[in-house]
């Protein structure tokens, strides 16, 4: 039980680093998408992925409008009546590490184009937010998804006393697992990847460090 209470603890602990590194992640690369694409950025379709856009169509149809008191109906969905914060906002972390990645496929068959995020998105506006990567997508993709399998894992409740499990990094018939000291340098990593200043201040005053030293 003592076990239990302290993963139960150490998740809350993540938790509230992970909250404060996924908004300041979603609003520095919003910014920059909205300087090279226009303020509307997201419902540009020959930017993306299909992967890329099923995301922002299910955030799209998750955003719920203010009833009209005229009609007693909800407002008109549109890009004029929908403020672009209110996208970005509700869009998941998968979303946003998913715009990072080098990009994948849009269309099938005779229209199923490669779509390059290597050339596009990351050369004309996401290196910028990213000051302090080194200038490099692979580097910051990688630290912002191990970061994502830190916040599910955390935030689905599931164990952390084994480390995080690294989907897809086998060797010798066994997962890959980052440790939990390595996975809070991850977290603080990508932040520091945005500002340093805050990445700074987040180690300072994480409890995650504390906690991992009182493990039963």
């Amino acid at each position: 039980m003592e076990l239990y209470l302290w993963n139960v603890r150490v998740s809350a602990a993540f938790g509230e680093v992970i909250a404060l590194a996924e908004v300041i992640l979603r609003n520095a690369m919003a910014e920059q998408l909205a300087a090279a694409y226009g303020a509307t950025w997201y419902a540009k379709a020959e930017l993306f992925d299909d992967r890329t856009i099923s995301g922002f169509r299910t955030t799209w149809r998750n955003i719920t409008m203010p009833i009209d008191p005229a009609t007693g109906k909800p407002g008109e969905k549109s890009l004029r009546t929908v403020p672009a914060g209110k996208l970005v906002g509700e869009s998941s972390f998968g979303c946003w590490v998913n715009l990072l990645d080098k990009g994948g496929t849009r269309g099938d068959g005779p229209f199923r184009r490669r779509v390059d995020y290597d050339s596009t998105l990351w050369r004309k506006a996401l290196f910028k937010a990213f000051p302090n990567g080194g200038g490099k997508r692979a580097t910051v993709f990688t630290t912002a998804s191990r970061v994502r399998l830190l916040r599910n894992r955390a935030a689905h409740h599931e164990p952390l006393i084994n480390g995080v499990p690294l989907t897809g990094q086998v060797r010798r018939g066994r997962t890959q697992r980052l440790s939990l000291p390595d996975a809070h340098n991850e977290l603080l990593q990508l932040v520091d990847y945005i500002d340093q200043d805050i990445a700074t201040w987040l180690r300072q005053t994480s409890r995650v460090p504390g906690l991992l030293q009182t493990r039963p």
